[in-house]
């Protein structure tokens, strides 16, 4: 059932997701034209609310972890819709987890660079580079399903840092008797069981539907 809903609510996220980028409505008055024809006017308007965004990010993540990479990320909903076509999850090491830490720090300084030093944005060709990352992404979703969001993405990097201080967080009771079926459902790959790399958890629920001893919760930290 909450399966169900997340999958929905992920469709909806998805929709408005692409009505945002192809003029399905205006923001703040402003018009927004088809994917390769948004002007650079968009960025000079909206770039000084990266602040307030990045705030609401770090509230999400402190008081969430990773809901934003498990209920509102449309690649999470994209991925949702080729699951049906991808490969058995495969289980990596620890090394691999980390790589998301060093793709937020490129990331990071890059749009610092970009937006200090003033250069034009291309806005035409990150569409175009988009779709093509959109494309191999799916591919490898489907070889190695869900590699990007623990191992490569830098949203998840960043919000598996900030998880550490989450408020609302995954608990394994000590009645839990390690059966492994909550690992196995895990999108995330995060051991339930062992109670490890906890702050991974994207709150999808899965593991909670499916533990038949009712030993996984989310619950205050505080």
């Amino acid at each position: 059932m909450l399966q169900d809903i997340r999958r929905l609510f992920l469709s909806a996220v998805f929709v408005t997701s692409v009505m945002y980028v192809t003029g399905g409505f205006s923001v703040a008055g402003y018009r927004f034209g088809d994917i390769f024809g948004v002007s650079d006017g968009f960025f000079r308007i909206y770039l000084p609310e990266i602040e307030l965004l990045l705030l609401l990010a770090v509230f999400m993540g402190m008081s969430f972890g990773r809901l934003f990479c498990g209920w509102l990320c449309p690649l999470s909903a994209i991925f949702g819709f080729v699951e049906p076509l991808s490969k058995k999850r495969r289980w990596h090491g620890r090394v691999w987890f980390r790589l998301k830490y060093v793709s937020l720090a490129v990331a990071v300084v890059l749009v610092y660079y970009a937006t200090t030093a003033g250069l034009p944005v291309p806005v035409g060709m990150i569409a175009y580079a988009g779709l093509a990352a959109v494309a191999v992404l799916v591919v490898l979703e489907v070889v190695y399903p869900r590699m990007f969001c623990t191992s490569l993405c830098p949203v998840g990097g960043f919000f598996s840092a900030v998880a550490k201080l989450a408020v609302f967080r995954l608990h394994v009771d000590e009645e839990c008797t390690a059966c492994g079926r909550c690992n196995e459902v895990c999108e995330m790959n995060v051991d339930i069981c062992g109670r490890k790399r906890l702050n991974e958890c994207s709150v999808c629920l899965a593991c909670i539907e499916e533990c038949p001893y009712r030993s996984i919760s989310i619950r205050c930290s505080v």
